[in-house]
């Protein structure tokens, strides 16, 4: 029997909802904005987010954002989202999410033996420690057309003992090794004057340091790694042996680098900590920001997420959920998913803190290419899979991946971001909250009122895979409805050049309709891994971020924004300011600041406990959900289809699919080949 919200999602049995005027207007005009995503495979790019996602919804307000024609304003954020604070009282309206351990000052000061094109070679040195990334400024005497990081004063003092002795040995090389201020700089052997500044947060971690040639095509000139002794009494000055990435590649040379370790007193951060450069996203809740942090000059991404919307949209639960999932992925100092690095609250206000990718949004950079070759499509993919196994791991359930979701750093490694949609699954393994992005929706969200695993983040992958490598969205239609049932029942055909037959039989095990025989449905993303697509792929390797990114984003500094959508990074400085500096005019009332205890946490062994007692918060988000999941399935206003025959189909599939459990049978999930003969204007769906 069709499951009663499935009924409603597909239509049936309600009156069509008629625009406004008014709406009509809005809609016309977020239209010509935006305009409408192409299906057709040979279009060069493809059209922006916002017709092609409906944005990601969950909960009651899904009735204007995921069932009404796909005309929504984009609302993709550019980082990990937040979760609820600590504090519910008022006066204490600034937290620090963890503390600071200290300061790790690291001086890139020259290098030797570079294997550069040219005299006219501009090398640079990219430098990350704990997901976050400081980018150089061009070498002494070179043509300062990639200018970045902070210039070293030519007297700079400092209050530790340690930080001083390294300043005066770095200063009294500073000019050595081929370099200098006459613009005669040899560029094999370049002297660099920067330094940066790294909050340190989580412990020992691993400094990389990586150098390209900016003036010829982002050049890979070798790369060197250093641990560094977090003891204020033993600062380090190495010169460090370059590496290649891969075998074949030539690479000569060392780089000289400094680092001094600093312990600072733990103090509470606020918004008055942090300088706006620039809005990289905007949201339902609050905007998105690049920051420079005032003490250290570290350049991060804040999202400032509104209470009071929070609560309107009875969204809180999500919001904690969010929460606890990026404290613990970032105790765990998970590979590929974005860092949180600070949280504090105001009273009417969220903030979170995340370490800044300025490669920008995987859309993005889709949008501008049209498709991806398989071997970059599948390094992507390989990266995303162990974010997801990590996730799964600890039992959260993604639930919105899309390409809006994963950001680049400037070496071209994948983070995934933006956990608002994400849960800790609960006892029995399933949820049943109707969220997502519609052209990513597994077909059990929409069909099984008896809930969904973690298997509808792998069918949301296969999508992802298919969109990268095809250039459009298997399921993709500008009615809403319409792609419901394509992603229920229609055939997805794939262009004859577009996959290899590994590639193709990979996203045919993730597309596959019955959740219990997807790929992945027996052993996780270690199915996945074992899959014959990745048989070249060093897991290993690839955990450690020692296999070379296809593809490295062209990025000018560490505040560069040109790989983020124009929309918002082009918004002026005051705008922006003015934005950030806005506050809600009416006061929420105790009761409501309450909801939000729980937001800080002080110290890593709170950080453990939070989230192990998260069978305890299951209980605990009963209380603060502002909404019953159950009740979502009578709350929305559907448009009327004609569907008898619809019906018929589901009840067909559904006696199926249940009979092939019952046999041991596996479904083909209804994914097929497409002949060239099939190929019409782009797809075509058998219904």
């Amino acid at each position: 029997m069709m499951p009663e919200f499935a009924k409603s999602l597909f239509g049936f049995g309600s009156k069509p909802s008629t625009p406004t005027p008014s709406q009509q207007q809005q809609q016309q005009q977020q239209q010509q904005h935006h305009p409408p995503r192409s299906t057709s495979p040979s279009s060069s790019n493809l059209p922006t987010a916002t017709n092609s996602r409906a944005a990601s919804v969950s909960g009651p307000q899904a009735q204007q954002q995921a069932f009404a024609p796909a005309t929504g304003a984009r609302t993709t954020t550019a980082l990990s989202t937040g979760h609820y604070n600590d504090s519910g009282d008022q006066q204490q309206q600034q937290q620090q999410q963890q503390p600071v351990r200290g300061r790790l000052k690291v001086r890139v000061i020259e290098a030797r033996g570079l294997r550069t094109p040219s005299a006219g070679s501009r090398p640079y040195v990219i430098c990350t420690f704990d997901s976050s990334e400081f980018i150089s400024h061009a070498p002494a005497g070179a043509n300062p057309d990639h200018p970045s990081g902070i210039a070293i004063p030519q007297s700079r003092q400092s209050s530790s003992l340690a930080l001083s002795k390294l300043a005066s040995a770095s200063s009294s090389t500073a000019t050595s090794g081929g370099g200098g201020a006459n613009g005669s700089a040899n560029m094999a052997n370049p002297t660099w004057r920067d330094e940066a500044i790294f909050d340190v947060t989580t412990g020992a971690g691993e400094l990389e340091v990586s150098i390209y040639d900016a003036a010829h095509d982002e050049k890979y000139l070798g790369h060197a790694r250093l641990t560094p002794e977090l003891d204020e009494t033993r600062p380090e000055d190495r010169w460090l042996e370059l590496e290649a990435r891969v075998a074949g590649e030539w690479v000569t040379g060392q780089v000289r680098v400094s680092v001094a370790y600093e312990r600072v007193s733990a103090r509470q951060y606020g918004p008055d900590d942090f300088e706006v450069l620039r809005l990289v996203g905007k949201g339902t809740f609050g905007q998105v920001y690049q920051v420079r942090k005032k003490d250290t000059q570290r350049i991060y991404a804040m999202k400032v997420l509104s209470k009071k919307a929070i609560v309107q949209k009875k969204e809180v639960a999500h919001t904690i959920g969010e929460r606890n999932i990026l404290v613990r992925t970032t105790a765990a100092q998970s590979a590929f998913i974005v860092g949180l690095k600070f949280s504090f609250q105001t009273p009417t206000d969220l903030y979170f803190v995340t370490d800044y990718m300025s490669g920008g949004e995987l859309f993005w950079h889709l949008q501008k290419e049209g498709r991806f070759k398989e071997e970059r499509a599948k390094f992507y993919i390989a990266e995303l899979i162990v974010a997801l196994e990590n996730l799964h791991d600890h039992d959260v359930v993604y639930r919105d991946l899309k390409p809006e979701n994963v950001l680049l750093d400037a070496n071209g490694h994948v983070a995934l971001c933006d956990f608002g949609l994400s849960k800790v699954n609960p006892a029995d393994g399933k949820t049943n909250t109707f969220c997502g992005t519609t052209e990513y929706l597994a077909p059990e969200v929409l069909l099984d009122d008896k809930g969904y695993t973690k298997m509808v983040d792998f069918w949301s992958l296969g999508v992802l895979v298919f969109e990268m490598c095809c250039g459009w969205s298997p399921f993709y239609d500008k009615d809403n409805q319409q792609m419901y049932k394509n992603i229920a029942f229609g055939k997805v055909r794939f262009p004859k050049d577009a996959l290899s037959a590994e590639g193709r039989n990979f996203v045919k095990g993730l597309l596959n309709r019955n959740p219990k025989h997807r790929l992945g449905a027996v052993d996780d993303a270690r199915e996945l891994r074992r899959h014959p697509f990745f048989a070249d792929i060093d897991w290993d390797l690839l955990m450690a971020k020692k296999i070379p990114p296809p593809f490295k984003p062209h990025v000018t500094s560490e505040t560069d924004t040109s790989n983020f959508d124009p929309e918002f990074t082009q918004a002026s400085t005051s705008a922006v300011n003015r934005g950030f500096l806005q506050t809600s005019s009416t006061p929420l009332s105790p009761g409501i600041q309450a909801n939000f205890q729980g937001f800080t946490y002080v110290n890593d062994s709170s950080l453990d406990d939070n989230f192990r007692r998260r069978s305890t918060m299951q209980q605990h988000d009963g209380d603060i959900d502002l909404y019953d999941d159950q009740e979502i399935q009578n709350s929305y206003n559907y448009y009327n289809l004609k569907g008898s025959e619809l019906v018929k189909h589901l009840q067909k599939y559904q006696q199926q699919e249940e009979q092939d459990d019952d046999d041991g049978n596996e479904s083909d999930g209804d994914v097929r080949m497409m002949d060239d003969d099939d190929f019409v204007n782009g797809q075509r769906f058998e219904l």
